[in-house]
């Protein structure tokens, strides 16, 4: 199962953050409205088994009703799972605060309680939307079938500061986050609690493996530097041997050069420990880069 997938799982196993809200919002998704007897019907359709269910409890948690719920096998294999409410008053009731509901009105969001526009954002996520593995990539969208859909998708996000941005489409009109911090913070909103928790583990262990990488690069970096510098300062000895001028120097620096010459690839500390009594890095350094600068006079 995707990380998308199990996202969604997981919030439609959870207590509703407003069983009421979250109905009006999966109505406007997925609900249609049935003509019987005179009265009003309401019908949500769905090939999944755990939304029907959340549809279903959400229904029985907002209204105390059971709806009747309908399993179809169909000849594909695929099974259709309907949930109806048969009860006229409760259609008509549901019908009418629909119609007052803000994803429906214009309402300024100012206006609006959180927990109407979170419960729209998580069944807009549910019903219309997807996020990647996190170890893919972060990006977690929402698609719309029209520009005022996606507006409203876009200033539901932004009350929580969630920067999202629309991406046009032919067919629609998608709102995306990229960042993954604002992906965990869109998690938390809908309660997303576990799926929050594995993408945070990912971040975490990409963030270690980024700085082992970059300590690596750097430890490689230092170590092409010291090695380069070694045989720049062994080239530089042996062309003063050559040229019969290294036994010439006092004693320090006959030390320095030879114990260099046997240890090409240590580092200036390490031939300071090696001197009896020790050398100073900075006094090692001097006399190596004196080397240096005999050969290049020599030349």
């Amino acid at each position: 199962m995707s990380f998308s997938k199990r996202c969604k799982k997981e919030v439609l196993k959870k207590e509703p953050i407003n069983p009421e809200a979250e109905l009006l919002c999966v109505l406007n998704f997925i609900g249609s409205i049935r003509i019987s007897n005179g009265g009003y019907n309401i019908v949500f359709k769905t090939y999944s088994n755990t939304e029907a269910r959340y549809i279903y409890n959400i229904i029985k948690d907002a209204y105390n009703y059971s709806s009747v719920f309908e399993i179809k096998d169909l000849a594909n294999g695929d099974r259709l799972f309907t949930v109806l409410i048969d009860n006229d008053p409760i259609s008509e009731e549901i019908m009418k605060k629909s119609n007052e509901f803000f994803i429906n009105n214009s309402a300024d969001l100012e206006d609006v309680p959180f927990e109407y526009i979170k419960s729209f954002l998580k069944t807009s996520f549910i019903f219309k939307g997807s996020v990647n593995d996190p170890q893919r990539g972060y990006n977690l969208e929402i698609s719309t079938a029209d520009k005022e859909s996606a507006d409203l998708v876009k200033k539901s996000m932004e009350v929580f500061e969630l920067n999202p941005k629309i991406n046009i489409k032919k067919d629609c009109q998608v709102v995306y986050l990229k960042d993954s911090d604002k992906i965990s913070d869109f998690l938390a909103i809908i309660e997303a609690n576990k799926s929050l928790f594995e993408l945070e583990n990912v971040r975490a262990m990409r963030s270690i493996r980024n700085d082992i990488n970059r300590q690596t690069n750097f430890d490689k970096a230092n170590i092409d530097r010291t090695v380069n510098a070694s045989l720049k300062q062994v080239d530089a000895i042996n062309l003063l041997i050559k040229q019969n001028e290294f036994y010439k120097l006092a004693d320090d620096m006959i030390e320095i050069g030879e114990l260099r010459l046997a240890n090409p690839y240590a580092s200036i500390e390490e031939l300071g420990a090696m001197v009896d009594p020790p050398m100073s890095k900075s006094k090692v350094n001097y006399r190596l880069q004196k080397f240096i600068k005999m050969a290049e006079d020599l030349l």
